[in-house]
Parts: structure tokens; sequence; C-alpha cells
């Protein structure tokens, strides 16, 4: 087993499969650990999700087994660590004796920030109030939850969707996993879809490649996410430079590659707002209950159908069969000389949920669906599942891909 730590209260190892052994020793070392297994039993019978859950009991050698809860979260600041044991306290009425960012880890399994040692922790039996009381102290701290999937159409040979999800900070970029979360500030947060098109493979190397583009070039936006005007510059000659590339990578091969082409919806997640840039048919879709306003679509289809549906002139149903629905007069790549890409800024009232998809979700599911789902008391991962595979088992013929993420303050 791997040595994880050995002070003078504990040790703790890690075996090959994983698990977490911890030892007690010193002062009240049988009174520790009686109250950690109790603490974490408890945090399991009221379903909290980011706490070590016991799997052997030892105590006549004052040992116990639990889950592992990930690697040490780095670089947490206080006022992080503040706020996640702030809501372990209101949502399950557990006050931790130590709430210190060395007590934080991050599970990657999970994607998300875990909380560890509950040996001196107080289990709170006449409610939440003082964790009420000082709700303000951490109403200032933002997390962003997220769920990506993508699965490949029945009728398609190869899935030509790709998604993204990218953790920005003033050191560079993060390649971040298909569920996670992060505490906003000062890392901010990209999402993106691309649904490539052309014969062959070419539609899934375009959008793999403007995929590549946002992850290698995004970190160049930290800086400007603050400024609206200069932030719509830099989106649109993010795009623009990507469109270009994919139609130098196409012009070296007009057999294989002529008319090589991808949709982009991208969303980059700062304290306060959401800058968004938009090429093509996918969508962008924003939730803002507080706000009393539907969940809406924020992108426009690139299509002249849209443009009648949004009008009145025609109903949903004509849209989603209008013969030429699918074809887009913009677009990155597809040998289209110059493009105009949507670009915008929308100021977040929390909560707010954002569904990122490709036309695989859209043609599997109607407005009204969508709408409804948003509004689901889902948590992302349950709200991911549910959608793809309504809009797969409606028609799936497509490939389907969507990002669902949810912004919010910390509970005060």
């Amino acid at each position: 087993m791997r040595e994880l730590k050995d002070g003078i209260r504990s040790k703790v190892k890690l075996d090959f499969q994983g698990r977490v052994h911890k030892w007690f020793r010193g002062t009240d070392s049988d009174k520790r650990y009686a109250n950690e297994i109790l603490v974490l039993k408890t945090l399991e019978e009221r379903g909290c999700p980011y706490v070590p859950k016991v799997l052997e009991e030892h105590p006549e050698d004052l040992y116990f087994v639990s889950t592992n809860c990930g690697a040490p979260a780095n670089g947490i600041s206080k006022a992080k660590a503040d706020a996640l044991f702030h809501e372990l306290e209101h949502d399950y009425g557990v006050r931790h004796d130590d709430p210190e960012p060395r007590n934080v880890t991050y599970n990657s399994k999970q994607g998300r920030f875990n909380l560890i040692d509950f040996e001196l922790a107080t289990i709170l039996e006449d409610g939440h109030s003082e964790a009420e009381e000082s709700s303000e102290k951490c109403s200032s701290v933002v997390r962003a939850t997220w769920a990506a999937a993508s699965r490949q159409g029945k009728t398609h040979k190869a899935n030509d969707d790709f998604w993204l999800a990218l953790q920005i900070s003033p050191d560079g970029s993060t390649n971040s996993p298909s569920e996670g979360e992060i505490l906003l500030d000062p890392e901010h947060l990209v999402l993106a879809v691309s649904d490539g098109m052309g014969g062959n493979a070419a539609g899934e190397l375009a959008s793999r490649l403007v995929i590549s583009w946002i992850r290698k070039h995004a970190s160049q936006l930290y800086a400007t996410a603050q400024n609206d005007e200069l932030m719509a510059k830099r989106l649109t000659t993010l795009v623009e430079e990507a469109h270009k590339g994919l139609n130098e990578v196409a012009a070296k091969d007009l057999t294989a590659l002529k008319g090589m082409g991808a949709t982009l919806s991208l969303v980059y997640i700062a304290p306060g707002k959401a800058h968004f840039a938009h090429i093509g048919d996918s969508r962008i879709y924003l939730s803002e209950p507080a706000a009393e306003e539907l969940p809406r679509a924020i992108s426009t289809d690139h299509n002249y159908a849209w443009r009648d549906w949004k009008a009145g002139k025609i109903t949903e149903m004509a849209y989603r069969t209008h013969p030429r629905r699918s074809v887009l007069y913009d677009v990155m790549g597809g040998s289209h000389l110059n493009i105009t890409p949507q670009v915008g800024t929308a100021p977040l009232t929390l909560p707010a949920r954002f569904l990122l998809c490709s036309d695989g979700v859209t043609d599997g599911l109607w407005e009204k669906h969508i709408v409804g789902a948003m509004q689901s008391k889902l948590k992302t991962r349950e709200l991911r599942d549910e959608i793809l595979e309504k809009a797969y088992q409606s028609c799936g013929k497509d490939d389907t891909t969507l990002i669902v993420a949810d912004i919010d303050t910390l509970h005060g």
C-alpha cells in the first residue's frame, strides 16, 4: 500500500484497489475513531455525495477502510474552502472541525470537490441555523458543474460530433472530463459542441480540428473576459481563424475533403456573465428561473427556414421537415469564403443552466420538450442522460451530442 499520511493523530494508506485505510493513534484515538465513523455514516444516510463512504470497520484496531475521495485540491483558496464547508453544514447538518483547504480534495471520477477528515466533526441535531446566519460569507463563491456526452448516429459509420470542456486560469488551460465542477474566479469555463460535415471521414476530421483549435487558443480569451466588446472581437477572430484553417486543410485534398465543414456552439463562462460564439445549426439554450423567463435558445440556426419559423411564417413542424433546413448559409469551412459568426454576452442571473447540443438533440426533441427538460430539478448528470436517451430513441439517425451546465452560488 502507498502511504498518504503518517501523522501524530493518524496514519493513512492507499491500497491497490484505490481504497483508503486510516489508523487512529494518540490522544483520544478511540473517541476520534468512533466519531468519524458516526459522522460518515450520518452523512451517507443524509445523502451527501462528496465525503468518504465507510467500507470496513475494525474498532479493535482503531482502523477503517473508506472510498477514495481523490487528490488534494492544490491551489484552492481559503474562501472557496470555506464555501464548501459551509455547504456541508447548510445542506447536511455537519460542522467540520478543521475547515481548511488541506481537507478539500478533487475526485476526478465524480468530477467534483470532496471533503475529508471528520474525526472531530460535529453532527448538528438542531438544524442548520448557524450556517444560514453566515450565508453571506459564501454568496460570492460561484460553482459551475457540467456533464457532457456524445452518441454515434444509428446510420453513421463514425461520430462526426465533438465536445469540449476546458478550464481556463491565469496559468493556461486544462482539458476537463465529461463530468466536473469548478469554483469560478479566478478559473473560467469553456464549453463547446461541434458537428462536422462532409463525405467519408471529412466531417469527423472537421469537428475534431475545430475543437482542437479552441482547446489550443481559448486561454487567450482570459484577459478580456470582463470586457464585452473586446471579448466579442476576440471570439469572432477565434472562429474566423478556425474557419480559415479548415479550408486550408480541405484544399490539400479536394478529392476526399471537398466541402469539409463544421458547426460550432461555444460558451465562455466567467463570474457574472457568459460570452458565446455560434455558427451553424447546433444550439445554445439558456435558462434563468429567477429572471422569470422560459428557457430559450440564444443561438440562431444559420438557415433561412429558421428565420421563417421564428417570424411565425411557418410552424415548428414545417421547420423540422423543411427541405432546406440542413442547408446552412454560414458554417465553418465548407469552402465558404467569409463567415459571420454570431457572438454575444449574456449577463447571468443565478441560478443559470446552459444546454449546448448538436442537431441530433433537436431532431429528436421538440422545443417544448427541451424547455421542459431545462426546467427540471435533475442534476447535470441525470439531465444529460435523460435528454440524450430521449433524443436518441426518438430519432437517433444523426450523432447526438450535448453538454448540460449549471451555474450557481454555493449555499447561501
